[in-house]
């Protein structure tokens, strides 16, 4: 695997998308998904829309819209229209199931801070078993 050079713009460092075990990189400001050729990441789906749903880099952050899509888009089981993306989040399209993953320096810091606090307050009553 190729390392990525540290002068890349946000969107292009550990950003990615995992469909079925292959890794997606998220490269571009806007990453469109679909049965349409055009797009970016094409899924040979009948259920899916040909312009189904987008990602888009705004301003540090990821935001996924679904384009008007016939089955809808979902993140973490909801149905959204826009929906700003975090790390670890299902998105399903039809019945197709992505993990977005973003592994950026500056995210994965306060990703790390959150888990700790969390550790911390276990509420009364139970057991911290976090070693």
């Amino acid at each position: 695997m190729k390392e990525l050079p540290n002068d890349l713009p946000s969107y292009e460092q550990g950003v990615f998308l995992i469909v079925n075990r292959q890794i997606i990189p998220l490269k571009k400001k806007v990453t469109t998904l679909g049965r349409q050729l055009e797009n970016d990441i094409v899924f040979h789906e009948e259920f899916l829309s040909r312009f189904h749903a987008e990602i888009v880099q705004e301003d540090g952050a990821y935001v996924l819209y679904d384009k008007d899509s016939t089955s809808g888009t979902f993140v973490n089981s909801k149905k959204i229209d826009r929906c700003v993306l975090n790390s670890g989040d299902l998105i399903s399209l039809a019945n197709i199931n992505l993990m977005f993953v973003n592994n950026s320096p500056k995210i994965t810091g306060k990703a790390l801070g959150t888990t700790q606090s969390l550790h911390q307050d276990d509420p009364p009553g139970r057991k911290n078993t976090h070693g």
